[in-house]
């Protein structure tokens, strides 16, 4: 398990997507019994000042003695009883090949909610399909589980979809700049149409409208954080519920139906 000591102002999506498996290496940090007291005002007041962007939504303790658990938006961190060094990545419960981190993210993901009328539909590119379900997606143009998801959606012609432009730039270099040539076309879904095969689009001459977009992008990059949503796609269903990653059509539909209105993993 990578240990790291925070500096100010970090990027947690930078961070975050370090992509770092976790084996345990604490020897050098103060142990805590999983029955000590943890200052959370502490941690969190740390962890804020490191990460100012991040929604912290609990501290409390891990599996593992002395290993605090963050529990961040949608995502699950972990650091020393200080808040000193953060813990980025998975723990394993070896007798039972369980990953406990994994576990941990469904049951928050459970708990997430997100007002419909609260998202930046704005920057959203909207599918051909209608019906009385919808459904929203944060999208970047550039990502490779974005598109085998964009596959699917063109196929649901009952569902009313929303793509929202959320280009992750720390790991896509350019997709801002595709995403607001997307929503400056005169035809957004043709362009994320054309995007999405493979192919260019022709260069955007109303650069006031790229502005525009642009400006637009970066608020829903400001919800995204403030929401915990740090990776794409992201799925937002009509009641709120917040599911991460890829889905095929059928435990798609099954996933809205959850919320009964009557339709119905990978990640970035």
């Amino acid at each position: 398990m990578n240990i790291t000591r925070l500096p100010l102002a970090m990027s947690f999506p930078v961070l975050l997507r370090a992509g770092i498996l976790a084996v345990l290496c604490w020897a050098n940090l103060a142990i805590a019994d999983s029955g000590d007291a943890i200052d959370r005002s502490a941690i969190e007041e740390t962890i804020r000042k490191a990460l100012p962007n991040t929604r912290i939504n609990s501290v409390g303790f891990s599996a593992i003695p002395g290993l605090v658990e963050i529990v961040a938006g949608s995502n699950i961190l972990y650091s020393d009883p200080t808040g000193n060094y953060l813990v980025v990545g998975s723990i394993y419960d070896m007798r039972t090949a369980t990953d406990l981190t994994a576990q941990r993210k469904r049951e928050v993901a459970q708990t997430v909610r997100i007002k419909w009328e609260d998202l930046p539909l704005e920057t959203a590119v909207k599918y051909a399909g209608q019906g009385p379900t919808k459904l929203a997606v944060f999208f970047d143009p550039d990502c490779p589980w974005c598109k085998r998801l964009h596959e699917q959606l063109s196929l649901m012609d009952d569902v009313e979809i929303y793509a929202i432009m959320y280009p992750v730039e720390s790991l896509h270099a350019g997709a801002k700049n595709k995403a607001a040539a997307i929503l400056c076309h005169t035809n957004p879904l043709l362009a994320l149409n054309t995007v999405m095969a493979g192919d260019n689009l022709p260069a955007v001459s109303d650069q006031t409208c790229l502005a525009r977009s642009k400006a637009a992008i970066d608020r829903v990059e400001a919800f995204a954080r403030s929401h915990g949503i740090h990776g794409t796609p992201t799925l937002v269903a009509p009641d709120g519920r917040v599911r991460p990653g890829f889905l095929q059509i059928k435990p798609l539909l099954a996933w809205l139906d959850a919320s009964g209105q009557g339709t119905g993993d990978k990640h970035d």
